[in-house]
């Protein structure tokens, strides 16, 4: 894979947090919130990280105009 083909750290950030959707979604679906709501939170917290890097970085590119 050359370096042109690899994702962007924005597609990157996105595969992320739709793992992270995915996965508490299943603790939930799973009925196991009670047992795990420590992991859950972190989840949580860790995909709103990834949206907000999302955000900063479109916004970079957006007032740099490499969008």
């Amino acid at each position: 894979m050359s370096l042109s083909d690899q994702p962007n750290i924005v597609d990157t950030l996105r595969v992320v947090r739709g793992f992270l959707r995915l996965a508490r979604k299943s603790i939930i679906d799973a009925r196991h919130i009670e047992a795990m709501i420590e992991i859950d939170t972190l989840m949580q917290m860790a995909e709103a990280e990834a949206q907000r890097q999302i955000a900063v970085i479109e916004r970079a590119a957006a007032s740099t105009g490499l969008t």
